[in-house]
């Protein structure tokens, strides 16, 4: 009796390379509205090319490898033999042909056309890599697709992008447009990730107002403002990446927040390093870029009222731009005050000089916000 009640409440579903993950996540929608069943999703090693919708509540995927792994190869464009990785490839302002008459950029209905698109309470992930290769290499898929530029979305006239699959000239600044690896909506509450990777360049991972994610180690690789959104989230201990290629005016910035009347983003105890020329491989460019280059940025809010908490942070040694924080997103505003555009930027027990930070960011004495919250995951979660 007690085997048979623990089958109810707790289905399991295989997936093995070559299946479809979306296929598995639909069975769990059934099993949901029939039963009032969660489900985990096993899935086995391998690349999947699919975008996926996660609309069922407490849905987890999970590695089934022994020995899982989140490493990435040759740029990107492979992976580790133990790695599960979900990627897609459309950018922000394109319509592919493989859309037929939906376009996802132009309505922004997937939210910078995410690879993987949450919209359910729970949503639980282990040992996974989140990729949007937009920005990275031209996949297969995309080398088999079709596509034309819908420049009334782009932020600039955009060259014809290369039809070779594997290029990673797709890296270079003039490719470069808004991609999303994964992205919550805002009834995608309380969402846990543990050990995972999202991977892209620009704009990586997203959250809506109302949206709540815990990213819990693993590793969030990007550039430009590649962690953004006004969702609440708590980034815990984990490995940032900054992809920078060695280009004339190539930055980083990571964070880029517009909470509004909630909690906003805490990166605790994260360290900080340049992406390696293995994981860059740029195609007919030699990157120029060292340890000693500061290109790298905390934040750049997204409005002036967003929050962003920076904890117990260290970087490799060089490459964090002494002021750290821009205003470069909300300058241009009307709600922009030159003297303190940003008032709710913290940052508590940064590693090296904080001198130069711009003086609308707080530097704490104590790991206390001035509304007397303390500076701890459990109350970003």
């Amino acid at each position: 009796m007690m085997h048979q009640l623990l089958c109810i409440l707790a289905l399991i579903l295989h997936v093995h390379s070559g299946q479809s993950i979306q296929t598995a996540v639909d069975s769990a929608r059934t099993v949901y509205a029939e039963r009032g069943e969660r489900t985990t999703i096993l899935i086995e090693p391998g690349t999947y090319q699919e975008q996926l919708t996660i609309d069922v509540p407490g849905l987890k995927l999970k590695n089934a490898s022994r020995h899982p792994s989140i490493a990435l190869r040759n740029g990107g464009v492979d992976c580790d033999p133990n790695a599960v990785r979900i990627s897609w490839y459309y950018g922000h302002g394109y319509q592919y042909k493989s859309m037929d008459t939906i376009n996802y950029g132009g309505s922004r209905s997937r939210r910078w056309n995410a690879s993987v698109l949450v919209t359910a309470p729970d949503f639980y992930a282990e040992n996974i890599i989140f990729e949007n290769s937009f920005n990275l290499y031209v996949s297969e898929r995309e080398a088999q697709d079709s596509l034309y530029v819908l420049p009334e979305y782009t932020a600039r006239p955009m060259p014809e992008r290369p039809k070779q699959a594997g290029s990673t000239a797709v890296q270079l600044k003039a490719y470069r447009e808004r991609a999303a690896a994964l992205s919550f909506t805002e009834t995608a509450t309380h969402a846990h990730l543990k050990n995972c990777r999202a991977v892209g360049r620009q704009d990586v991972l997203y959250g809506d107002q109302g949206a709540s994610v815990y990213w819990q180690e693993g590793i969030l690789q990007g550039g430009v403002d590649f962690i953004f959104g006004a969702m609440t989230l708590a980034v815990d201990k984990a490995l940032l990446i900054a992809a920078i290629n060695g280009e004339k005016g190539d930055k980083c910035y990571i964070a880029a927040g517009r909470s509004e009347g909630t909690r906003g983003m805490l990166f605790y105890k994260c360290h900080i390093r340049l992406a390696t020329e293995e994981e860059l491989q740029i195609i007919n460019h030699k990157s120029q870029i060292t340890n000693t280059t500061p290109a790298v940025w905390l934040s750049r809010p997204w409005r002036s009222w967003g929050e962003t908490v920076w904890a117990y942070t260290t970087w490799e040694e060089g490459i964090v731009h002494p002021e750290a924080w821009s205003t470069g997103l909300i300058q241009k505003r009307p709600e922009y005050d030159a003297l303190n555009p940003c008032p709710n930027s913290y940052e508590y027990r940064s590693q090296g000089d904080i001198k130069n930070r711009p003086a609308w960011v707080k530097i704490l004495s104590k790991p206390i916000l001035p509304d007397g919250t303390r500076i701890r995951v459990s109350n970003w979660r």
